[in-house]
């Protein structure tokens, strides 16, 4: 075991990008009425500063790119069909995270609700969901509603086709990139596994989600107990919990999972690649196979707690 120093910025910097064909003459007017209540008041503060910007540009001006987000073919065509692009950038200290960045896409959702727009969420390169249990921003902050993004590539000459209609062609292929974005806007660098099964790819993503979760909670407690230290430690073999992947979606568990440890390689300055640890006998596909998938829980995803309306039985006592 080793350890890798991250470094910890002061502050960090978000965008959101509205799409729209009805541009109001000020953007700002839509804060704070639309604004969800429990950033009503921070919003309305942050609007006073240099640290919230909201800037309307033509869209044949904009820099970034729209054509690869994660999103509906619907919201796709009304992209693409929209006169004006609404920016909202902020800025904010990463010891006042995620409180600050809630604020920003509270703001940002206000704004698309008031002109009928398409939230993008650009570092995530996916867009916001307008309608579902994370529509309206949480008073408390829970990782799953939206805030990473997913990039999936496809190596073809690493894929193995099934073998007249079993699996051991997904099992033993090893053709996925799978991405993790949206960490950046955070101050750590976004997560990338490669040389993934397409058998296992769902427990590859919930393992960068839960390594998120524990690398974000971390960064947030390094940030309030030093908050002049530019840069921290990090195991390079962190051990992830099976409390890991359910904190990432606020929810209590209910399907078994086991703990594992993962090995971190820094690959350029904004990006970390996970893969087996150091030691590992096997081979990547043995490693997904016998630890990984039987490591995480077997779900794309679950509601918070607080969004069942039906509270779940106490486990007996033994």
């Amino acid at each position: 075991m080793s350890r890798l120093v991250l470094s910890v910025p002061e502050t960090v910097t978000s965008h959101y990008v509205i799409a729209t064909s009805e541009p109001p003459d000020d953007p700002r007017t839509a804060v704070p009425w639309r604004v969800s209540e429990p950033f009503r008041a921070a919003a309305v503060e942050a609007l006073k500063t240099p640290r919230l910007g909201i800037f309307t540009i033509a869209a044949d001006e904009a820099t970034w790119r729209t054509d690869d987000l994660l999103a509906s073919e619907d919201d796709r065509r009304r992209v693409r069909e929209s006169s004006h692009q609404i920016l909202v950038v902020h800025r904010t200290a990463t010891v006042d995270q995620p409180h600050g960045e809630q604020i920003a896409r509270a703001v940002a959702r206000a704004i698309a609700d008031a002109t009928g727009g398409i939230l993008i969420d650009p570092q995530a390169r996916q867009v916001v969901l307008r309608d579902g249990l994370a529509r309206v921003e949480r008073g408390w902050f829970r990782m799953g509603d939206q805030w990473f993004g997913t990039r999936y590539d496809l190596d073809e000459a690493a894929a193995r086709p099934p073998h007249e209609g079993d699996l051991r062609g997904t099992e033993s292929c090893s053709c996925l990139r799978i991405t993790l974005l949206g960490l950046r806007r955070f101050g750590l660098p976004d997560l990338l596994i490669d040389n993934v099964a397409c058998a296992h790819d769902l427990a590859a993503l919930s393992l960068l989600r839960s390594l998120a979760c524990r690398l974000l909670t971390d960064q947030w407690r390094w940030a309030r107990l030093h908050p002049n230290q530019p840069t921290r430690p990090l195991d390079d073999h962190p051990k992830i919990d099976p409390d890991d992947f359910w904190t990432f979606w606020g929810a209590t568990p209910f399907v078994d999972g086991r703990p594992l440890t993962a090995r971190l390689v820094p690959i350029s300055r904004t990006t970390l690649k996970v893969m087996p640890p150091k030691d590992y006998p096997g081979t990547r596909t043995a490693w997904g196979r016998e630890v990984l998938v039987p490591s995480m829980p077997p779900l794309v995803g679950c509601p918070a707690d607080e969004d069942s309306p039906w509270p779940r039985p106490a486990e007996s006592e033994a």
